[in-house]
C-alpha cells in the first residue's frame, strides 16, 4: 500500500493550539451566565472554519492538510468577541470572512492583519445592532432564536461620553456585565495570559508598552465629565483611580492584548520593533475608546496598527547594519592605528 507522505506542522502550531484551550474557560464562564449558547457558537465557527479551509484547500495545489489549527482558531477568537444573544448567520459570516482575510494574502504565515480582528470589523460594520449591543448577564438564553432577548450597549459606551459605569469589581473581575461573551471574565482571562506567557507566546515588548499607554494616556488625559478639561496628573487621584479600574477590567483591553496583539504572523519580529509596535497599539486602542462608542474597539485598532509591522523590521534592519558597520569601522581605525 502506497505510504501518505507525512504532514509537516508549521512553526506556530502551538501557539494556536494553546489559543483554543485557552478558549474553553473562557466559553465555560459564558455559558454559566447565558446558557449553552455561547459554546454552541463556538462550535458553529470552528466547525465554519474548518469547512472553508477544505473547500480552499485546492487553491493550493493539494487536498487539506492540517499544518495548523489557524482557521479554527480565529473563528473562534471572533465568537468570542461577539455578544451570546448574536444570531449564527452573522457568527458564519466572521468565520468565512476571517478565514479569506487569511487565505486572500497567502495562507498560513503570510497575512498581514489579524483574521480575527477583520472578521469582528466586516460582521460589526454590516450588523451593528447585532454586534455591539449585549444581553445581561444572568439571562438564559434560546439556543436557536435569541432575537426578543433584551439587549444594552457595553461600558464603552458611558466611558466615551465622559462617565463612569457602576460595575461592582467584583462583578468586573467575575465577568458579570454586558460585553462581548468571552472578553468580560478578567480572571480567567489573566490566568490564560499567564500560560501563554510561560509557554512563550505572550511577547512582553508587545504586551508591556501597549499595556502602559492604555493606562497612562486616561491617568495623564482623564476622559470625564466631572473633571476639568485640564488637571496636573496629581489631582483628582480618587476620580482617576476609578477610571483607570473600568479602563483596565472593561471592554476588550486586556483580551485584545493576550489574543490577538501577540499573533506571530501579524506583529514584527524584533524586540525593538514590537515595542514600536506596542505603543502604536495602546495610542490608537486608547483613541478607540476615547471616540467610540464600540465595545470592540481594539479590533480597528489592531488592524491600523497591523500595517507597519515590516516597515518596523525594515528600519530595525538598516539601524542594525549602519551601527554594524560603524563598529566594523572603529575597529579596524582602531587595528590601523595600533600597527
Amino acid at each position: 500500500m502506497p505510504r501518505h507522505p507525512k504532514i509537516e506542522r508549521s512553526a506556530n502550531y502551538a501557539y494556536y493550539t494553546d489559543i483554543l484551550w485557552c478558549s474553553v474557560p473562557l466559553f465555560a464562564m459564558s455559558c454559566y451566565y447565558y446558557g449553552a449558547r455561547p459554546a454552541l457558537l463556538g462550535i458553529v465557527a470552528a466547525a465554519t472554519a474548518y469547512l472553508c479551509d477544505c473547500v480552499l484547500a485546492p487553491l493550493h495545489g493539494h487536498g487539506y492538510q492540517p499544518h495548523e489549527p489557524s482557521s479554527e482558531c480565529f473563528a473562534v477568537l471572533v465568537a468570542l468577541l461577539l455578544p451570546a444573544s448574536v444570531p449564527y448567520y452573522i457568527v458564519i459570516a466572521g468565520a468565512i470572512v476571517a478565514v479569506f482575510a487569511k487565505e486572500t494574502f497567502g495562507g498560513e504565515e503570510h497575512y498581514p492583519f489579524h483574521p480575527a480582528a477583520v472578521g469582528l470589523a466586516v460582521v460589526g460594520l454590516s450588523w451593528p445592532n447585532q454586534v455591539f449591543f449585549y444581553p445581561t448577564p444572568g439571562t438564559a438564553l434560546p439556543l436557536w432564536d435569541a432575537a426578543d432577548v433584551t439587549l444594552t450597549a457595553g461600558m464603552n459606551a458611558t466611558l466615551s461620553s465622559g462617565g463612569l459605569p457602576t460595575a461592582s469589581t467584583l462583578n468586573l473581575v467575575t465577568g458579570n456585565v454586558s460585553g462581548p461573551s468571552g472578553t468580560c471574565a478578567i480572571l480567567v482571562i489573566a490566568a490564560c495570559g499567564l500560560y501563554l506567557l510561560c509557554r512563550g507566546h505572550l511577547k512582553l515588548s508587545t504586551f508591556l508598552p501597549y499595556l502602559i499607554v492604555c493606562v497612562a494616556v486616561p491617568w495623564l488625559l482623564p476622559n470625564l465629565n466631572e473633571l476639568p478639561n485640564f488637571s496636573f496628573p496629581w489631582e483628582f487621584v480618587r476620580q482617576r483611580i476609578y477610571l483607570e479600574k473600568y479602563i483596565v477590567l472593561s471592554g476588550t483591553m486586556l483580551f485584545g492584548g493576550i489574543f490577538l496583539a501577540s499573533e506571530p504572523v501579524t506583529q514584527p519580529n524584533r524586540h525593538t520593533s514590537r515595542i514600536i509596535y506596542g505603543l502604536a497599539l495602546g495610542v490608537f486602542a486608547t483613541a478607540m475608546r476615547y471616540f467610540s462608542d464600540y465595545e470592540t474597539g481594539f479590533c480597528f485598532a489592531l488592524l491600523l496598527v497591523n500595517a507597519i509591522p515590516e516597515w518596523l523590521d525594515l528600519v530595525a534592519r538598516r539601524a542594525e547594519r549602519v551601527r554594524f558597520m560603524k563598529k566594523e569601522e572603529r575597529r579596524l581605525a582602531k587595528h590601523t592605528k595600533s600597527e
